[in-house]
């Protein structure tokens, strides 16, 4: 997240992201099916009491041919074998994936502190033909196998949409006997229309299983490497139709649908214009509107926001993640707690607002809000001039605790306020057939995510639920754990400056 780098090494062309404390080496083809790189990154850990998980980071590769720069780029398929993979310095291991999109890597034993550099070695499915690489890491989190509850008891806004168990106010438990039988509405909703309208399956991710999930929202950085992937006709569909096509003039937005002041810190402009149905756009971060590229205060960090629910899946499926489902999102927001009525991501019911009107260093990787106590959140600013969301994982320093810092059960940051999440839910809709099948690493020709039984449109009624509050919205009840207030809300069905989102992956 804080550089992406294009380096020619003989004559084939590397790139390589950092991401919150995360740092790729430049990659190097060290025979025609292994590729090698070092890795090192801040605050790992592995736990086996209390959450019982480990933080990790998701590696996957894309390669486009040498021959023209204007080739799509395709996903690297990585042996499925975890033994065909090494990680010098016996603190790290690598984990195969049974798809081959991509592996994790994080500690061996319990553990917690930096991570040294360490030299990565993945074996790949194709033989290197002079080919481009873009090297892409994405800190993770675990969340393991386990029961957990959905509903607090009280739901903070209107009853009618929460989820609730036996009782007319009492939470859900989610356990084994739920995952292997399936829900109905009735079994799970206060009222049965404000869920899917048909009974969720056996094979519905409701989060009792361990899965993994991104560490910090997009970010938009990460989003830029995405973008720099596509060919014109792809970008063309994730560009802001309304400020920007792939071939308009250097500095235009491509997200935000508004120019500055009202862009709301989205700093991803045209670096190189495109050519029609050619060449696609070179972009890059430019929060500081200087018009010079990724510079150190370009907000690369910054979560990625104005990402509808078809721009969000998009990335998902490019990255091999998929998206969560609405219980999913509460285990990793609570984990196996007890619920506490109208509990916070943090455990508690306390919340102390701050806005990117109050920060040091913006735009930075350090950036800091001025604000500091227990239930620091990103929300109700209510004003969109000049205003957006913090950095990723902005109230997280060496010394705060989880409530000090935001943070949920199991170590995932902001997933209240700062941005929106996005989740697979909502009411009236049939979402019954998504299942736990991860992307595949490629796109349709115009850019669309083509995972089977994903929703393809936004809004509660469409499969497409916005949880977790935003910097923008006044409520603070929109950022309970439990809250359900947005379920029929269509916000993210179009491009908009408090949506934005994050994945998880079963592995």
């Amino acid at each position: 997240m804080k550089r992406l780098i294009m380096f020619l090494v003989a004559t084939t062309i590397f790139s390589y992201s950092f991401a919150n404390n995360l740092q790729l080496g430049v990659p190097v083809i060290s025979d025609p099916t292994h590729i090698r790189f070092t890795i090192q990154w801040d605050n790992s850990w592995k736990v086996s009491s209390g959450p019982a998980n480990w933080d990790a980071v998701w590696i996957f590769i894309k390669y486009q041919d040498c021959a023209t720069n204007y080739l799509p780029w395709q996903h690297v398929g990585i042996s499925t074998i975890s033994g065909d993979h090494t990680a010098t310095g016996g603190i790290l291991q690598v984990d195969a994936t049974t798809d081959g999109k991509g592996v994790f890597i994080h500690r061996i034993a319990n553990g917690s502190g930096s991570i040294s550099s360490a030299t990565i070695t993945l074996k790949m499915s194709i033989t290197d033909n002079l080919y481009n690489y873009q090297l892409n890491g994405i800190e993770m989190v675990y969340i393991p196998q386990g029961s957990f509850s959905v509903g607090d008891g009280n739901r903070g806004g209107s009853a009618l949409y929460g989820f609730t168990g036996d009782g007319a106010m009492a939470p859900k438990l989610i356990d084994a006997a739920v995952q292997s039988a399936g829900l109905t509405s009735a079994q799970y909703l206060s009222t049965l229309t404000w869920g899917s309208t048909a009974a969720l399956p056996s094979t519905f991710p409701f989060g009792y299983n361990g899965y993994y999930s991104m560490k910090y929202e997009i970010s938009q950085e990460e989003y830029v490497a995405f973008l720099n992937t596509l060919t014109y006709d792809q970008q063309l569909t994730r560009f802001n139709a309304a400020s920007a096509a792939p071939n308009s003039a250097i500095g235009s937005f491509v997200l935000a649908g508004s120019p500055n002041p009202l862009n709301c810190r989205s700093g991803i402009r045209i670096k190189t214009p495109g050519v029609v149905n050619n060449i696609p756009a070179v972009v890059g971060c430019d929060l500081n509107l200087n018009n010079v590229f990724d510079e150190v205060d370009d907000g690369k960090d910054l979560p990625c926001n104005w990402l509808c629910w078809a721009d969000l899946i998009a990335y998902l499926d490019w990255a091999a993640l998929r998206p969560m489902t609405e219980f999913e999102f509460e285990k990793i927001c609570r984990g196996t707690a007890t619920p506490v009525a109208n509990e916070y991501v943090w455990g508690t019911t306390t919340i102390l607002a701050t806005n990117s009107g109050a920060i040091a260093f913006p735009g930075l990787a350090n950036e800091t809000s001025l604000t500091s106590g227990p239930g620091l959140c990103a929300y109700a600013i209510g004003t969109n001039t000049n205003r957006g969301p913090l950095r990723c994982g902005f109230a997280a320093t060496s010394t705060t605790n989880r409530i000090q810092a935001g943070a949920s059960y199991y170590g995932a940051m902001d997933m209240a306020g700062n941005v929106n999440e996005q989740c697979i839910g909502g009411n009236g809709y049939n979402y019954s057939s998504f299942t736990n099948a991860n992307g595949d690493g490629n796109l349709t020709n115009t850019g669309v995510a083509d995972t089977p039984n994903w929703p393809v449109n936004g809004g509660g009624d469409q499969g497409g639920v916005i949880r977790g509050g935003n910097w923008y919205d006044n409520g603070w009840q929109y950022c309970i754990t439990s809250n359900r207030d947005w379920v029929g809300n269509g916000a993210n069905r179009n491009k908009d400056y408090r949506m934005g989102g994050r994945g998880v992956r079963t592995f």
